[in-house]
């Protein structure tokens, strides 16, 4: 059996989440070590899914985040905490480096991305000067060869993620509408697209056919799934109660204070550009 159907990003993500909270290796950290969700919009949907709550808006679970048409950093004030950090599944206050210092094979970082590539390479955009989570994570996740899990729809597929990287650095941009920035090709990932949620959630085999939209639907995927006939009911029904999933909000940080090299930081509101007033 077979059948499509087109999600805009916020039901992707919401798809995702779903999968991610599925998986084995989510289960395993929820009952023998650390669970690590850092920041990020599509990490604010799998936070929902893993505790069971719906009061973490997905837009303030980020420090940056691509709205008003630029790259952009969340005032740091109106955010919702994060990471959030969970051992065998309970929260703890500690921060990411004690979680990794107390160290448990079964820990897993979930941390989300900014490119996907055909080969499956994933990358994240990082504007910090110590390079924000991966800076913190990296050498852990490396040396002691813990995954993460990594969350990215197939709206932000690009042609090659080793090539996007080393067209970015902060410092060789002469020039920037938006923060400047580098990029990370993240190591030893598990990644998680809508074709990997249909899979985990209901076994059915998937496909990105098509991209693109208008409105609400600018950034939609079409995905056609394939498989025997009670998974494939069974994704529908899954699709079916996630459609109409509410649009993420802009969450603009405010420009008289960003410290980015972006071309309007330091600027008052009303010496924006009307696009960007938000």
């Amino acid at each position: 059996m077979k059948a499509a159907f087109t999600l805009i990003p916020s039901e992707s993500r919401r798809l995702i989440a779903k999968g991610v909270a599925a998986m084995k290796e989510v289960k395993e950290a929820g009952e023998n070590g650390y669970t690590i969700i850092c920041g990020g919009a599509t990490n604010g949907y799998v936070a929902q899914e893993i505790l069971g709550v719906t009061d973490i808006p997905p837009e303030r679970y980020t420090a940056g985040t691509i709205c008003n048409r630029v790259l952009c950093t969340t005032d740091a004030d109106k955010r919702s905490p994060f990471p959030i950090i969970l051992f065998k599944g309970q929260r703890t206050t500690k921060s990411i480096p004690e979680a990794l210092n107390d160290f448990h094979l079964q820990t897993v970082i979930i941390k989300g991305a900014n490119a996907i590539d055909p080969s499956g390479k994933v990358a994240v955009i990082s504007s910090g000067f110590d390079g924000g989570t991966m800076g913190i994570t990296l050498g852990t996740a490396v040396s002691q060869g813990l995954k993460y899990i990594v969350p990215v729809g197939l709206e932000k597929l690009v042609s090659s993620v080793e090539d996007s990287c080393s067209w970015t650095g902060a410092k060789t941009l002469d020039y920037s509408m938006g923060a400047d920035f580098g990029m990370f090709i993240t190591p030893n990932a598990l990644v998680v697209t809508e074709i990997e949620a249909l899979r985990i959630l209901t076994g059915v085999n998937s496909k990105h056919v098509a991209s693109g939209g208008i409105g609400a639907c600018a950034g939609a995927v079409v995905i056609v799934v394939e498989g025997a006939e009670e998974n494939v009911n069974r994704a529908i029904s899954i699709i079916e109660k996630i459609k109409g999933e509410p649009v993420i909000p802009d969450f603009k940080g405010t420009c008289k204070t960003c410290r980015y090299a972006c071309i309007y930081a330091g600027k008052d509101q009303s010496d924006l550009p009307e696009w960007l007033r938000g």
